[in-house]
């Protein structure tokens, strides 16, 4: 009987995408696979990797947990809270992520102001990108990336790298609790 090795679930997908997901799925999965790193620093170089890949300014993975959102790791720690309460949470675009618990995606264009125009540094981004944590079921947290405006849209490889960059997170987060 003739056996054959079957192809990775994303496999396809990285080799039609245009360029930046199938480079960005390698360097966290060479952050995964070092020595020696922490998982916190390891959160860190994910993020960093991230906010390069799509033009970002900051980027945070938070945890819902105990009525509060508590930031675990941040690329500009100084300007991120280390808490917020869960009841004030719906100023921020972090309570929209949480509500729909889907991607949320919000650029400010000359027609589109953003809908909830602070993010969890608490300034007005010209874009961002917010996912939810899933794992088993349920809301772990969020991976959030925010920036500047830019002159072009999200391309859908982006939109879909901030997914799998949630996804790639889950469990780390979980983890954690």
């Amino acid at each position: 009987m003739d056996h054959q090795t079957p192809p990775l679930f994303f496999q396809e997908d990285m080799q039609t995408a245009d360029g930046i997901i199938g480079p960005f799925a390698s360097k966290v999965q060479n952050i995964f696979g070092a020595k020696g790193i922490s998982i916190n620093d390891r959160l860190l170089m994910v993020l960093l990797a991230a906010c390069e890949t799509l033009r970002m300014d900051h980027a945070c993975v938070t945890q819902v947990k105990d009525k509060q959102l508590t930031v675990l790791c941040a690329t500009s720690s100084e300007i991120f809270p280390l808490h917020v309460a869960l009841r004030d949470i719906a100023k921020y675009t972090t309570g929209l992520v949480l509500a729909r618990k889907s991607l949320v995606v919000l650029e400010k264009t000359a027609a589109t102001p953003i809908e909830k125009p602070v993010d969890l540094t608490g300034q007005s981004p010209g874009r961002f990108l917010g996912v939810p944590i899933l794992f088993d079921g349920a809301v772990w947290g969020t991976v959030e990336l925010s920036g500047t405006a830019q002159n072009r849209r999200f391309t859908s490889d982006e939109i879909a790298l901030a997914d799998v960059l949630a996804t790639v997170l889950a469990v780390p987060v979980a983890l954690l609790t």
